[in-house]
């Protein structure tokens, strides 16, 4: 958010002009404010909310999907609207337990997306929680 107080639109146009893959941000609005200063990277959101589907195709912004509801929200609209392959990113909850899809999870979340023809998975993330700490390796 705000680059940490560095000047997001300035980071974004330094990134870019060294020709970095993507950009991330916590917040539509904040991937508004770069796609309007003319940054033409990919760029993903990290929070999503239904109220911001409209933006995030209007300026190609690229969601993170984090959870069932969330997935079949954005599907639903997709599908509605007669979107394919729109880029999302797959979060995986690896010991933070903020947000991401559970192990468990994974075998549903796979048959779903291999069916789907709405969205097209760029990457796959997460935030691990502890991952200098050897005691915890297991789960990072």
């Amino acid at each position: 958010a705000f680059s940490y107080g560095s000047g997001s639109i300035e980071i974004a146009k330094v990134l870019q002009f060294h020709k970095v893959d993507y950009l991330a941000v916590a917040y539509t609005d904040e991937g508004i404010d770069l796609r309007k200063a003319g940054i033409s990277l990919p760029i993903m959101i990290l929070n999503i909310e239904e109220e911001n589907f409209d933006a995030l195709i209007e300026y190609n912004l690229e969601p993170e999907i984090f959870s069932f509801i969330i997935y079949k929200a954005f599907h639903q609209y997709l599908s509605q609207q007669g979107i394919s392959d729109f880029p999302v990113h797959i979060k995986l909850n690896t010991g933070m337990n903020r947000l991401g899809f559970e192990v468990d999870e994974a075998d549903e979340l796979a048959i779903l997306l291999s069916a789907n023809k709405t969205m097209l998975v760029k990457s796959v993330l997460s935030h691990l929680a502890a991952s200098e700490a050897a005691e915890h390796d297991g789960f990072t």
